[in-house]
């Protein structure tokens, strides 16, 4: 859930920070409605590939640990909790969609609501804001 929050969060900052580029897109004539398609399909193929990278490597470290595991044993000397040594990890079918879905659906969501404000302001507020950066 909360890198659901980050993931979204990085996917609305990176679309405001676009605005300038979809001033200039308006300025030459192309629709809101494409602007916005495009900016999903984006999202979406940005999100899908960062999504498997992802879970790959969570899932290649997760089945590491879930084999070795980690030896705490010196760390715990003088404690008297009663824990294994070998802490693992546990690869399951949730861990395939817990790793995926989280990153593909916040970026998404995170460009959906950006792109709305495509549609709330005007072409001229657009590309003025290009010329501030």
């Amino acid at each position: 859930l909360v890198m659901s929050v980050v993931l979204w969060n990085a996917g609305l900052m990176g679309t405001l920070r676009r605005y300038g580029e979809y001033g200039v897109r308006l300025a030459i004539g192309e629709e809101k409605g494409h602007i916005y398609r495009t900016m999903i399909i984006e999202s979406v193929m940005i999100g899908f590939a960062g999504s498997i990278v992802g879970t790959v490597l969570g899932l290649v470290a997760s089945y590491v640990m879930q084999a070795h595991g980690i030896d705490i044993g010196d760390l715990m000397g003088n404690a008297t909790m009663l824990i294994p040594d070998v802490i693992r990890a546990r690869v399951t079918t949730a861990c395939y969609y817990v790793g995926f879905i989280p990153g593909l659906g916040a970026t998404t969501f995170g460009t959906l609501i950006a792109g709305l404000g495509i549609y709330k302001r005007e072409t001229a507020s657009l590309f003025a804001e290009l010329e501030v950066q």
